[in-house]
Formats: C-alpha cells, structure tokens, sequence
C-alpha cells in the first residue's frame, strides 16, 4: 500500500472557555484586508479612499450574504428548508446554542458581490472607473480565495475522493476515517495563486485592456472549478443527474457572469470612442 500522511491538525489557533479561534476565520480576515489593501493601491488615483473602503464592505457583505444563503439552499436544502430563520441567524434554535455561521458557498459569494456591483456600484461610478475596479477586486480575490481554502485545509473540510498516490492525505477529523484523499483544498489554494501570478506577470509585461483581466480571471477560475470538483466527495443534498451541484453553479455562475458582463463592456466601448 502506498504510504500516505494523516491530517489531524486542530483547526484551532487559540481555544478557551470564552473564545475560540479558527485558522479559517483569521486567513479569511487576512484575504480580506489583502483585498481592500490592494484596492486602494490600484485606484487611489481614480476614487477617493473613503468611497473605495464604503464600495467595498459593501460588497463584502453582499458576498456573505450571497454565500450563506447559497449554502443553506443547495447545499444542506434538506436542513434550512424546515429551519429558515436559521439561514439568517448564527444560532441553532432547537436545541438552543451558538454555531456561528458555518457553511458558506464559494459560488454564492460570487454571484452576491457580482450583484453588488452589477446592480448598484456601476451606477455611482464611469464605465472606465466601473472596470477598473471589476478588474482588480476579481484578480486579487484569487489571493484572497487561496487563503480561504487553507482555511478549509485546517477545517478538514471539502474533502477530495478516495486516492493511492503518495501526496493524498487522510481526515480523520472530517468522519471519513483513515482513507487517504485528494487534497482538494490545496490543489485549488495553490491553483489560484498560480493564476494570480501568471495574470500579474502577464500584466506587467503586457498591455492588457480594461476589463480583461476580469475575463481572464472568471473563465480560469470557472473552468478550474468545474474540473476539480470531479476530485471531490459530494457536498450537497441535492442529488443531480450528470453534475454535481459544485459543476451546476459553476455553469449558472459563469454564464450569468459573461452575459452581463458582454452588455456592460459595450458600454466601455461606447465610452472610449
């Protein structure tokens, strides 16, 4: 049998009777500073700071809320479906206590924060200032997505299939016992930022029109999605023919994203000429 490592790592950075500190919530707090950090570098010239910091926890919360929502309906439909409120609320009510808000979809924070800024943010801003910030918000939530699935590494969360090669690892933690798997979550942490680097890379090197960093970074991101998900056990409930729901929202993702996308690049177009 090929040797194969065991991951029983504590998902905690710090844990007490009062608080409790996850590795997820602090490399998903540094991916969001990262962004806003970044943000403000890129277009400081064109925005005022204090308008670019108020756009963006805007989006941030229209992304969580879009995450939430989408994991409680696509991915534990069975659950919320019956307990409602509970999509809502960091609490479980019967019994009683406190959860916090575990389970957010990846797709759902997507498509929130594309509605964010689709529906309201391009309406307040120039085409030109509208792309400018599109582009550097999606190239630089690569670094933020990577940090997010280390998080879900330490979670022992999103678990791959079963596998006999030398790098996949066992969850023991996750209840899949010692059953080595592929370790998805890097697999798709170390993607990202491969892809957030080659674009940088690219980008000095090259003239790259407004907007197509974000062409770029949505059809690499949604083509690698779609492919790792068949290195993935099933997340959701709902039980689908040919795709898994990963692969479905992939496909709703993408395809909502390029059409608008395609109708509002026209009107940069419309600008520049």
């Amino acid at each position: 049998m090929v040797p194969f490592l065991v991951w029983d790592h504590s998902p905690f950075i710090y844990t007490s009777d009062f608080i409790s500190i996850r590795y997820y919530s602090v490399l998903f707090a540094a991916g969001l500073l990262f962004l806003l950090f970044r943000l403000i570098k890129d277009l400081s010239l064109n925005m005022d700071k204090e308008f670019i910091e108020s756009s963006f926890f805007s989006l941030v919360f229209f992304m969580l809320l879009g995450s939430r929502i989408f994991h409680c309906l696509f991915y534990e439909y069975g659950y919320y479906s019956t307990n409602l409120l509970e999509i809502l609320i960091p609490f479980r009510l019967s019994p009683l206590h406190f959860t916090g808000y575990q389970g957010l979809s990846s797709h759902g924070g997507f498509l929130g924060a594309a509605l964010y800024l689709f529906l309201f943010f391009r309406k307040k801003v120039s085409p030109i200032i509208f792309f400018k910030f599109l582009d550097s918000i999606l190239l630089n939530s690569l670094i933020f997505a990577s940090l997010v699935r280390i998080g879900n590494f330490y979670n022992s969360e999103i678990i791959g299939k079963p596998c006999l090669y030398l790098f996949c690892l066992a969850f023991p933690s996750s209840g899949y016992g010692l059953i080595p798997r592929h370790p998805v979550q890097l697999y798709e942490a170390f993607i990202y930022l491969i892809t957030f680097l080659s674009i940088l890379f690219y980008k000095h090197r090259a003239s790259i029109s407004i907007g197509k960093v974000s062409l770029y970074v949505v059809t690499v991101a949604g083509i690698m999605r779609f492919s790792l998900e068949f290195f993935k056990e099933t997340q959701s409930d709902i039980v689908l023919i040919f795709l898994n729901m990963g692969q479905f929202l992939s496909i709703v993702s993408y395809s909502i994203f390029i059409t608008v996308f395609i109708y509002l690049y026209r009107n940069l177009n419309n600008e520049k000429n």
